[in-house]
């Protein structure tokens, strides 16, 4: 299809390394974020540092589904000076949200080690409790209310969370589900079990009344609290204001008091003097009382130190006292509320001695993490440190912006000693929290570790980008290292956005254009590489070659331009590889990756360079793209060695640090003369949904340019910051614009929007680039110079994007496009040489400007007067001497020419086609052995596919005949293939086995539909390596276009099909070869050559129509005509086979089997009865060219034709060579040319219809000659 042949070079750089999916990291054009939904709970398990870290609320509001989340509840979020930090998972139901959720215990630890508190060290009793439902926050919010099924469901959630938890501790956890956030608080000594109760009173109630909350406070003892409040998201400080209450030992206010409940509460195993009685005994066994042996000094208290998980009463068991005597020796009001883990307390009298911790025996700090309720007085008083201390340990800390901004998770000193190395987040791919970091021994700056890929920028939260946001220095007030402002991204390494590395120009600038060879398959709009302006350029690319799968060169349907392109004067020309449909087909996309294997690599290099030595014009040759950064440069560094000091070698590169990232660029300088930048398609279609594509854009579709010189100067920034020096760059440019369809006609700034989805564009179509939001210069400048009949058109310069703007359509319908005219492509060249960047590169040249090349048609050259030997001149009352020569020539003077001259000329050019068809054909039966020994196999080569396609899931065919089991994870299933659940677009591993249910009806269908016989198909199993999933995180699909064609990155799926229908092996295929007809076909090819001889000499003489009948001349043209033409046709057929044939082994195109099918199926009246044992009969050939093309092609509605022996070719033949028909008796030369001549004219419309283009072409020019030729004399 022309639209797949339209889209851009697919170059070198398309591979990267994918970023671990269950780190929840989206890969943008520009730089990495985090994904729409944080990781799923059960992948991330028990450690918080696998949560996904979210830093803005917006990024919570994109996810679908229910998060779970934990944060700091002491600073409220929506506080401007607010540093955000939330831990969020996502669960997608119950079964996945209890697989593997950490318990609230496990989350607090965040890798430090702290001692667990077994059995939580106390017993459990039950009190009556009162319930207040319907307090209030003191936080006022401004959004809706919550939509209530979204209120229960993230209650659920909460709900299925804590039924995975342990007993133990306090827990502060939020759930966000669509419109609702819901956060819960539940104390140290509130037990599981009634926890869950309350939860689900809470559930009931909403559903009933709607209370936005339920508590059981007790301001005396916070750790005795259960509270749940719900409000709207996006207010999450509503609730987190509620929660921050209750774990401060405060209640809401507001509430109404509800039924009394029973509570589960953990106690003391040791009665208290004054015990207040409960309404239930203890279900717990008595904990054993562990005294401590620690010796005192007179006026200290004896100590023990909190564990993860403790409460008072565990405390109190601890040190075999009851609950009021701990609460008596530690007499801080919110004691109970603030344990920290490694805390000191006293289990007895005196004074807490000076326990203050020490740094560890490296010389580093004592470490704590930051819990969700710390604020610096609580861990200063646990630690019996003070607030100034904190401050003081902290300065030199990661991430420590003040005791205003503690972060959970956040580890921070609380001693004298070295920083520590900060808390490892999932996901992060650069500084120093990257998972497995080792803390450096040799003084390295934290920021500096783990540095981004091409010395791109990392920023404060460990993502790399090209951005502002990502390479703009914003630290905090105090200037600490790994911190930012509220809202802000801080830069902390590879900082800055300037081009770099430009300080020497090149020797000469370069200018380079690109030519696409394959613009010939546009409607119009083609230029042929002979009028290539090369007084423009001084590089020229030829765009494209391919790789075949023997890692040869391939140049398919464009060698014929190629040929010309090689005899080019002037300009260096330069060969590239790649393009759109080689590098996304699912048969070529790894092409390149496996021709770059060190396995393949010297096949690939050795058969590049023996091109070379076939085109020693073609000074550079352009690899395309492997998959793999390493692989690549091994391959560039052979492919420079072996290359001739006189050749260049080149890449491109894709402006995008998402493509790019993976590849050493800087190493890959030392093997390439120069780089081309493709810095053009910065945008498109496919950003739509894309909220990373455009700053400030979520939806991804606001209209900008494609070209933008703001971005193209960053994305110079990014590849001179890798260590590319500007003298080996190009800089892109562009002949065509991105156009889009405008959501509103009178918007057109950058953050007006576009209508359309990701794959698709509403915009109108060039007339002849034919892609909508793809469009030519040559096509723009028609409509800004209305040749074309828009009542819309606009046009003025954005001198902010460095762009041309065109607006134009209809009223309701107007498209905007982005593009470059001459004017802005100069001022852009100017300031790339100001840079010092070697040069520019355009695409591409055919795209600029019309040049008139689609007008050149005409006669195909098949018939050359010239050549020919006919010299006969005759008398009489008009000379016929000078013939126009084709019929082309003929049927446009016809309106000056007599009659007998128009036949004459005209039968003087049959003659010069059937002599061609004869010289050919005699060709053929001597030199053409190896290309029809490679008929069958090309045949054979296409039955696989074609019964895969058949077998497609869901919409293949041959599905109907068969029943299915399958097997996709946990899931099994059985039925008919047709009705299967669509599990394929699951993109998920998969095991499917087929049983055939209508044998008959299936190698029916696949005979009449597929043209595969019975015998060519056995019963197998497809079981492919794996397949690429297409939801990778950047959108590069479906860019009509696009200058880069850019491969997407493998994330693997396995797919497995069992009892299939394949391809039978090759013994069992029997393939007629169509070359034993040859000589079947010569004696009448003679004797029609014969046959005209004598009727053009009766013609010259004057004695065709000295007959009774008068018989008309034009009889004899109208009469030949078919059968020369439907010979001629098969000669051409023939031309095909020869000027592919000799590459015939490495391609075994599908065009060479329908050219000879097509040879065949013309040739066939000449060869009768005896083409039946050699190559089957028609409908046997027509099957095979159902089987490489689709029913109602040429090939085979041609079949329909000559498939009835009395049909007109077989009649008009039999006729001219005196056969007879239909059993009369023999006739007159010109009795037999009339009634050919009636037979051809009685050939329906509908059977006309059914031959190949060329073929009516010249049929129509006859039909006109004899029309006109019978008005003259």
């Amino acid at each position: 299809m022309y639209n797949q042949l339209l889209h851009w070079p697919v170059w070198v750089s398309l591979s990267l390394s994918l970023i671990r999916p269950s780190f929840a990291v989206t890969n943008s054009y520009n730089g990495q974020y985090a994904d729409d939904c944080p990781e799923l709970c059960s992948r991330a398990g028990s450690s918080a540092s696998n949560w996904t870290h979210i830093h803005r609320v917006k990024e919570l509001s994109s996810c679908n589904q229910t998060i779970l989340f934990r944060l700091n509840v002491q600073r409220l979020i929506d506080d401007p000076h607010t540093v955000i930090t939330i831990q969020g998972c996502t669960v997608t139901g119950a079964q996945d949200a209890g697989s593997n959720l950490p318990t609230p215990q496990e989350a607090h630890s965040d890798g430090v080690d702290v001692a667990e508190s077994p059995s939580c060290d106390a017993k459990t009793e039950n009190m009556s409790a009162e319930p207040g439902l319907g307090g209030q926050s003191n936080h006022a919010g401004v959004g809706a209310a919550p939509n209530s099924n979204d209120v229960q469901h993230a209650t659920n959630e909460l709900s299925t969370f804590l039924r995975q938890a342990s007993t133990c501790g306090e827990s502060i956890l939020f759930a966000k589900h669509l419109t609702a956030v819901v956060g819960m608080y539940s104390g140290a000594q509130v037990v599981r079990d009634s926890a869950l109760h309350l939860l689900d009173m809470f559930h009931r109630e909403y559903i009933n009344g709607q209370p936005a909350s339920l508590q059981v406070c007790s301001e005396e003892d916070a750790a005795k609290t259960f509270g749940v409040y719900a409000a709207g998201f996006p207010d999450i400080s509503v609730p987190q204001d509620a929660v921050r209450a209750w774990a401060n030992g405060q209640c809401i206010n507001g509430s109404s008091p509800a039924a009394s409940v029973d509570m589960g509460v953990l106690v003391a195993s040791i009665k208290n003097s004054n015990m207040t009685s409960f309404s239930s005994s203890s279900t717990n066994s008595t904990v054993n009382a562990r005294r401590s042996h620690t010796l005192l000094a007179r006026g200290n208290c004896r100590t023990e130190q909190v564990k993860q998980g403790d409460s008072c009463a565990s405390l109190a068991d601890r040190c075999g006292i009851s609950g009021n005597d701990i609460t008596k020796y530690n007499t801080r009001s919110d004691f109970c509320s603030t344990l920290k883990p490694k805390q000191y307390y006293c289990c007895g009298p005196g004074d807490l001695p000076d326990m203050r911790p020490q740094p560890d025996p490296d010389g580093t700090c004592h470490v704590y993490p930051v819990a969700a309720n710390d604020g610096c007085w609580a861990i200063s008083d646990a630690f019996g440190v003070s607030k100034d201390d904190l401050e003081t340990f902290n300065k030199k800390t990661w991430g420590w912006a003040g005791c205003g901004s503690l972060q959970l998770g956040q580890r921070i000193c609380v001693s004298k000693g070295n920083p520590p190395m900060p808390a490892p987040v999932a996901g992060t791919t650069c500084g120093p929290q990257v998972p497995g970091t080792k803390k450096p021994t040799d003084g390295t700056d934290f920021a500096g570790l783990n540095p981004c890929p091409l010395n791109a920028c990392c920023d404060v939260w460990g993502f790399c980008g090209t951005t502002a946001e990502f390479c703009t220095k914003t630290p905090a007030d105090n200037g600490g290292p790994g911190t930012t402002q509220p809202g802000k991204s801080s830069c902390i390494s590879n900082c800055g956005m300037d081009i770099v590395n430009n300080g020497q120009g090149p020797s000469s600038f370069e200018k380079l254009g690109y030519f696409e060879a394959f613009n010939v398959e546009r409607k119009c709009l083609h230029m042929d590489a002979s009028n290539i302006p090369t007084d423009k350029y001084t590089l020229i690319h030829f765009a494209f070659a391919g790789v075949t799968a023997n890692f040869d060169v391939e140049l398919g349907t464009v060698n014929g331009q190629f040929e010309r392109f090689k005899g080019l004067k002037g300009p260096k020309k330069v060969l590239s590889f790649g393009g759109w449909a080689f590098s996304t087909d699912q048969a070529t996309f790894q092409r390149f990756r496996q021709a770059t294997n060190p396995a393949n690599r010297g096949t690939f290099v050795n058969n590049l360079i023996g091109f070379l030595d076939k085109a020693p014009d073609i000074p550079d040759i352009e690899p395309g793209s492997p998959d793999e950064g390493d692989n690549y440069l091994g391959f560039l560094s052979l492919l420079r060695s072996r290359l001739p000091s006189s050749k260049t070698l080149s890449i491109a590169l894709p402006a995008s640090f998402w493509y790019l990232k993976q590849y050493p660029v800087k190493d890959i300088a030392r093997y390439v003369d120069y780089f081309v930048y493709m810095t053009y398609d910065l945008h498109g279609q496919w950003d739509v949904g894309n909220k990373w594509a455009v700053p400030g854009c979520d939806g991804g579709n606001c209209l900008r340019s494609h070209v933008n010189k703001t971005e193209t100067i960053n994305a110079l920034a990014m590849l001179t910051k890798a260590g590319v020096h500007s003298n080996q760059v190009l800089v892109g440019v562009s002949s065509y614009g991105r156009s889009f369809r405008m959501k509103d006609e009178h918007c057109s700034g950058p953050f007006c929007t576009f209508l359309g989805a990701r794959g698709h564009s509403q915009a109108y179509e060039g007339r002849c680039t034919g892609t909508g939001g793809y469009i030519s210069n040559a096509e723009i400048g028609e409509i800004i110079g209305k040749q074309q009949n828009y009542s819309v058109v606009q046009s003025f310069v954005d001198k902010d994007s460095g762009s041309n703007i065109a607006m134009y359509g209809e009223p309701g319908a107007v498209d905007w496009v982005a593009y470059m005219d001459g004017d802005m492509k100069t001022d852009r060249i100017d300031w790339i040489k100001q840079q010092n960047f070697r040069g520019f590169s355009d695409w591409a040249i055919d795209l600029e400007s019309f040049t008139g090349d689609e007008d050149n048609s005409g006669d195909d050259g098949t018939y050359d007067p010239d050549d020919d030997d006919w010299d006969w001149d005759f008398d009489g009352d008009t000379a016929c001497n000078d013939s126009p020569g084709s019929l082309q020539s003929i049927a446009h003077g016809i309106d000056g020419m007599k009659k007998k001259c128009a036949s004459l000329y005209t039968l003087k050019a049959l003659s010069g086609m059937i002599d061609e068809s004869f010289e050919l054909f005699g060709k053929n039966n001597k030199g053409y052995d190896e290309q029809f020994g490679h008929y069958a196999t090309w045949v054979k080569e296409n039955i696989d596919p074609k019964l895969d396609s058949f077998m497609a899931f869901g919409k293949g065919d041959g599905n109907e005949f068969f029943t299915c089991t399958w097997k996709v994870g946990r899931r099994v299933g059985s039925g008919p293939c047709r009705g299967m659940p669509h599990y394929w677009e699951e993109e998920s591993t998969f095991t499917v086995e087929y049983k055939l249910s209508d044998e008959d009806g299936f190698y029916k269908a696949a005979s009449e539909k597929l043209g595969i016989d019975k015998d060519w198909i056995a019963i197998g199993n497809r079981d492919k390596d794996y397949d690429c999933r297409t939801n990778v995180n950047e959108a590069t699909q479906g860019r009509p276009g696009r200058g880069s064609g850019i491969s997407p990155p493998c994330s693997k799926i396995f797919r497995r099909r069992m009892n299939v229908p394949v391809k039978a092996a090759d013994d069992k295929i029997k393939v007629g070869n169509p070359k034993e007809m040859l000589s079947n076909i010569m004696p009448n090819i003679a004797a029609l050559k014969d046959t005209l001889t004598s009727t053009y000499a009766t013609v010259g003489l004057g004695i065709y129509d000295d007959t009774q009948d008068r018989a008309d001349v034009m009889d004899a043209v109208v009469g030949y005509s078919l059968p020369v033409l439907q010979l001629s046709e098969s000669v051409d057929s023939m031309k095909t086979i020869k000027g592919i044939g000799e590459k015939a082994n490495a391609d075994k195109k599908r065009n060479l089997i329908l050219s000879i099918i097509t040879y065949v199926l013309m040739a066939l009246p000449f060869v009768g009865e005896a083409v039946g044992p050699l190559v089957g009969s028609a409908t046997a050939v027509a099957r095979i060219a159902v089987l490489v093309t689709e029913v109602g092609t040429v090939a085979t509605t041609i079949a329909d034709i000559v498939a009835d022996k009395d049909s007109a070719p077989f009649a008009i033949l039999g006729l001219i060579l005196g056969s007879g028909l239909g059993g009369e008796g023999r006739l007159s030369r010109q009795e037999g040319l009339s009634k050919a001549s009636a037979a051809r004219r009685a050939l329906s419309a509908d059977d006309l219809a059914k031959y190949t283009d060329s073929f009516k072409e010249k049929d129509a020019l006859i039909q006109k000659i004899s029309r006109k030729g019978s008005c003259s004399k």
